[in-house]
């Protein structure tokens, strides 16, 4: 059985490898222990990026249940509007409506603006007979942005409104799925930077990123995440709150802040963080968990002041 070269110098390397080779069980499982072994943000985030090439790698070759699997880890890990969108596209694509749908919307409640998960779940309301809504859902997202082909939306809704399903959907794809190229090549120079431990690097480059596209919550977060990890706690604040302000709904935003208050010393508030996501969705795990933790050395913390 063929393995990693010896020059693999990371796991996310030695992952890339066994996908090139078709293993895609293992590279999944080689990403996995090396999530269990990370401890820094960063390299966090480099792992689930390459999760998301190995589920397209598996996807592309047929191996549709672990691209599954590697989703769901990824999704576990951290709270990215593109990957719950390839989770939902991947969920769809096997019939699974009602899991497409979750994963979907999940992608527009961490960024509503994200148009791939826009027309995907145009989409998948077409499918389920709401051709009306899915037509008009689509018509205004033509109408907030550019189209990549005109011509193409066009067609792709007159097949849409035959129930042309098959036909209608790399149409309006096509058409309405144009990628912030810009941002793209942006992001991929910012995990590039991180790899090589260039950290000042990648926070000048997002928060060039931001300066040029502030609405996204998403990239708000990254920023705030690097610069909590730098140790500019007030500037994490202001980047965190951000998020927030254009998605309160950003969960993963929300105990991101939480954990700056924190280093800053300020408790009581990092709580109350806390605690508005728990009021939102109470069965989430990590934030009660954190909530938990905090509270208790909040509590031993003024006891020994009293005590002093």
């Amino acid at each position: 059985m063929p393995t990693p070269a010896p020059f693999d110098r990371s796991p996310r390397d030695a992952a890339l490898r066994l996908a090139e080779q078709r293993q895609f069980a293992q590279a999944l499982a080689r990403l996995e222990r090396a999530l269990g072994e990370a401890d820094a943000a960063d390299e966090r985030q480099r792992l689930v990026t390459a999760l998301g090439e190995v589920a397209r790698a598996a996807e592309a070759g047929g191996d549709l249940e672990t691209a599954l699997g590697a989703l769901a880890l990824a999704t576990r890990t951290v709270e990215w509007a593109d990957v719950w969108c390839q989770l939902g596209c991947l969920q769809a694509r096997r019939g699974r409506r009602a899991e497409a749908r979750s994963a979907l919307d999940r992608a527009l409640a961490i960024n509503p603006r994200y148009r791939t998960a826009v027309v995907e779940r145009a989409l998948l309301d077409a499918r389920e007979g709401r051709i009306a809504e899915a037509m008009q859902t689509l018509r205004a997202l033509a109408a907030d942005g550019p189209l990549g082909e005109p011509g193409a939306f066009q067609q792709g809704l007159e097949r849409l409104g035959q129930a042309d399903f098959e036909d209608a959907a790399p149409l309006l794809r096509r058409a309405l799925q144009s990628s912030d190229a810009w941002l793209d090549e942006q992001l991929r120079r910012y995990q590039e930077l991180l790899g090589v431990g260039e950290t000042v690097g990648a926070l000048a480059l997002l928060r060039a990123a931001v300066a040029r596209r502030p609405g996204y919550p998403d990239l708000q977060l990254l920023l705030g995440a690097l610069e909590r990890q730098l140790g500019a706690h007030d500037d994490a604040v202001e980047s965190l709150t951000r998020a927030l302000e254009l998605n309160p709904d950003y969960h993963a935003a929300r105990i991101e802040l939480a954990r700056t208050l924190e280093l800053l010393g300020d408790t009581p508030h990092a709580l109350r963080q806390l605690e508005l996501l728990i009021e939102r969705e109470p069965g989430h795990a990590e934030a009660r968990a954190l909530y938990e933790r905090l509270a208790s050395r909040h509590v031993r913390a003024r006891a020994n002041a009293r005590a002093a």
